[in-house]
């Protein structure tokens, strides 16, 4: 984005600039024409333009009529002045408005689309039409110049338009920000500009011979403007066409280069003081600005493409990256909506099952129960055993029953402040009784002072922390230790409970660890696979999460995070 200056800023900038640049114009100046290879102004004029805002135009318009009158050139009276200086700010007036109409109100000339409209627009009708009735008006002062009106009229357009082409968009494009250039690249644009101007001085300050009229020196120019092309795209392509022009000027200038076409046995200073042959110079004039303008027209047009091609491939990947987003967030939604047709037929296989399954059930429990209580003569030992497996059974297939029942028709919690130790100390008591294997368990408590209530359904997170501690114990077949940590978060603005369950047991593989909260899976020959589903379950429906961690051989950690009171 163009750098945000203040009107008046500009408007004192302009004023430092516009007639410096006059003076330099005129100092360059080919006497036979009155033009300079370059006439920098107006690329000033139109520049200031384009980032100025269209009510200030007649501001800036007025400036530049005013500062080049306050320039008089010694060789034509003030009305002429005048008038010149009139017909610059109606060719950057003009310019700018075409460049407004057809190719929009970016100055960053970024796109193939803002260069053409420059060449064409304002580098060529802008510029063509006005230098045209400058040339007239010119020839008003000094009938006899009418003779050579085509040709005057053809280099003063050339002048014009190549101040366009090689000050604008150096102007408009230097004017970004070029905060985030690492400094290598820095260091590399440095060395384009110092080795482009030995090289151009290299090129430019040949004394040519007579027999060449056109010499192949002038290609070695074209790969320096290549490079600053591929490599800085706009930045690198107007620094480096300045750079050359001022470079190609100078030497022209003194008879020297391929463009210079000195008049055999005359000095330089006899041929530059020589204003009354009309020819005198007009050929190298003519050859050199045609050469600025093709390197600076090659030059932005590679430039804009390399632009172009490089904002579109950073678009194309922000769109990959937004697309790989949206196809992750397809996928994550499509495997909930699976899962939620999951858990509804689970429901429906729930309900059904409570209703078809659990009635004969429990009259097969009861059939069990009555022969057990038989007198002991009238069945023998392998009877009993059988009867022993077949209410073991009978009580697994009720608690296969119970734990799809809580997993598919899931109660509302109800939550309210419970203190969280006691509803702790009840689960691990119940699942140690309900895991009695007489093997040796240590059990570890770090419970911190002070702890605000949980706001929890003290009936299901009983559920879900006797789930945890099975699962602890059942890690632990030949005994180990159990750990207990109670600790207050405060972060976020959150305040929470973090209840940490670490065992010492045989730990779970990376694989394992993703698949543990699934429905039905279980790494235990006798387990249902639905009491850690369950627990995920009731954490999440109290606005809690639960994490785990564990290595093989390791043990494994269990951490709930509730909301406090």
């Amino acid at each position: 984005m163009v750098r945000r200056w203040h009107p008046l800023a500009r408007l004192a900038v302009f004023a430092l600039l516009y007639p410096a640049l006059v003076w330099i114009g005129r100092k360059l100046c080919f006497p036979s024409v009155h033009a300079a290879p370059v006439w920098f102004p107006s690329g000033l004029v139109l520049a200031a333009l384009l980032v100025t805002r269209l009510r200030h135009w007649p501001v800036v318009a007025l400036a530049a009529i005013a500062l080049g009158t306050l320039s008089p050139h010694p060789n034509q009276p003030w009305w002429l002045t005048l008038l010149s200086s009139t017909c610059g700010a109606l060719e950057g007036v003009l310019g700018a408005f075409l460049m407004r109409r057809f190719v929009g109100h970016r100055t960053d000339l970024h796109r193939v689309r803002d260069v053409i409209g420059l060449v064409t627009l304002a580098a060529g009708v802008s510029a063509l039409l006005t230098s045209q009735l400058a040339v007239g008006l010119r020839s008003l002062a000094k009938p006899d110049a009418w003779e050579q009106y085509g040709r005057t009229w053809e280099v003063v357009w050339l002048s014009d338009a190549m101040g366009i082409l090689v000050l604008t968009p150096l102007l408009l494009i230097w004017l970004q920000d070029c905060k985030d250039w690492p400094s290598r690249r820095r260091w590399e644009l440095g060395a384009l500009v110092l080795v482009l101007g030995l090289a151009s001085d290299a090129i430019f300050s040949v004394k040519l011979s007579e027999q060449w009229t056109f010499h192949p020196l002038i290609y070695l120019a074209f790969p320096f403007i290549l490079w600053a092309a591929l490599r800085f795209e706009g930045h690198g392509t107007t620094a480096a066409t300045l750079i050359l022009s001022a470079v190609a000027i100078w030497h022209t200038d003194r008879d020297l280069g391929p463009f210079a076409r000195p008049e055999p046995g005359v000095p330089p200073s006899v041929r530059a003081s020589s204003s009354e042959d009309p020819e005198n110079g007009t050929p190298s004039l003519f050859l050199l600005q045609s050469f600025l303008g093709a390197i600076s027209i090659s030059g932005m047009l590679l430039a804009a493409a390399l632009g172009e091609r490089r904002r579109a491939q950073l678009k194309v990947s922000a769109l990959n990256q937004e697309l790989r987003q949206s196809l992750d967030i397809l996928a994550k939604t499509q495997s909930e909506l699976v899962a939620r047709e999951r858990m509804a037929a689970l429901g429906e296989l729930a309900a059904t099952m409570a209703h078809e399954v659990r009635n004969p059930l429990g009259a097969i429990a009861n059939c069990v129960s009555t022969l057990r209580r038989l007198p002991s003569q009238r069945s023998s030992p392998p009877e009993q055993e059988l009867l022993g497996i077949m209410s073991e059974e009978v009580q697994r297939l009720d608690a296969l029953i119970h734990g799809l029942l809580d997993f598919a028709r899931p109660a509302q919690p109800q939550p309210r402040p419970e203190p969280l130790q006691p509803l702790v100390e009840e689960a691990l008591s119940a699942a140690l009784r309900s895991q009695n294997t007489g093997v040796p368990i240590t059990v570890r408590r770090q419970v911190a002072p002070g702890l605000p209530p949980a706001l929890v359904d003290a009936q299901q997170l009983h559920m879900a922390l006797s789930n945890l501690f099975t699962n602890a114990l059942q890690a632990m077949p030949v005994g180990g230790d159990l750990q207990i940590r109670i600790e207050h978060e405060q972060g976020a603005g959150a305040s929470r409970l973090r209840l940490s369950i670490s065992d010492t047991g045989v730990g779970m593989t990376p694989e394992t660890q993703q698949r543990i909260f699934e429905p039905f899976f279980t790494t235990r020959a006798q387990g249902t696979g639905l009491g850690l589903p369950i627990v995920r379950r009731i954490i999440e429906s109290h606005s809690g999460d639960v994490a785990v961690e564990s290595a093989p051989g390791l043990g494994t950690t269990f951490t709930v995070r509730l909301p406090c009171d």
